[in-house]
């Protein structure tokens, strides 16, 4: 996966511009979602206009990083502009958009992110981690800052999971193999996330419970041996 760049590619405001911070000040990053039906250009139009944030519009696209449906993902401001994404967090927050109209608190009947935003979500997280050498638990989403329905109960329940995940697995397979071959063969029903969740670690066990292993939800040598023999079969 990569990060393409639309800092200069979408239209700004004609004459607003964000305040700048110094990036030390970074110690977050939020995950909300778009709550429309759009795409990142859409949204950015809908920002520099005048609009529920800011009657004059805002600078630019009110989050850093944008993904699209297709999993694309879209810098859209530099980490050092201070945008207008959650309110209080904003000079030491890196806000992230999901695009979709998710399911959430006040907003049952929505749809669930794509897979590949997922998988997009979770690149873009560990790589922010990384740069910004940011904790787990500095990952948060709009509903930890009074915006329940914000990202909606599906990417904040893979925040809650996040947070506590064990990054490793077996030497044989990593997370995203284990749970590929998983879903490959019946028993995964969730997305291929990287994490090993309580829908991962409950597969393992029903897998282990079928092939007449301990179901224990710890992949071990033995068991991915077997969930990687089966998946050619």
């Amino acid at each position: 996966m990569k990060i393409e760049n639309y800092i200069d590619i979408l239209p700004w405001h004609s004459s607003r511009q964000w305040s700048k911070r110094n990036e030390s000040s970074i110690n977050k990053i939020i995950i909300h979602q778009e709550l429309g039906d759009g795409n990142i250009e859409r949204v950015n139009n809908y920002h520099i206009n005048s609009n529920h944030i800011s009657e004059k519009g805002c600078p630019h696209f009110c989050y850093h990083y944008g993904i699209e449906k297709d999993g694309t993902i879209k810098q859209v401001n530099h980490i050092s502009d201070i945008t207008w994404h959650t309110k209080g967090q904003n000079t030491t927050g890196i806000g992230i958009m999901v695009v979709g109209n998710f399911r959430g608190v006040d907003n049952i009947n929505g749809e669930e992110p794509e897979e590949v935003q997922m998988q997009a979500l979770n690149y873009l997280v560990n790589w922010l981690r990384k740069e910004y050498n940011l904790p787990k638990k500095a990952l948060y989403g709009h509903s930890d800052f009074g915006k329940p329905a914000c990202p909606g109960f599906t990417i904040d329940k893979w925040i809650a999971d996040y947070k506590t995940n064990d990054e490793t697995v077996s030497n044989l397979l990593s997370i995203n193999e284990l749970q590929s071959k998983l879903k490959q063969l019946g028993l995964y029903k969730g997305f291929i996330t990287g994490l090993l969740d309580f829908e991962t670690i409950n597969a393992i066990k029903e897998f282990q419970s079928s092939n007449s292993l301990q179901p224990t939800g710890f992949a071990d040598e033995r068991t991915c041996r077997m969930i990687i023999e089966l998946s050619l079969l």
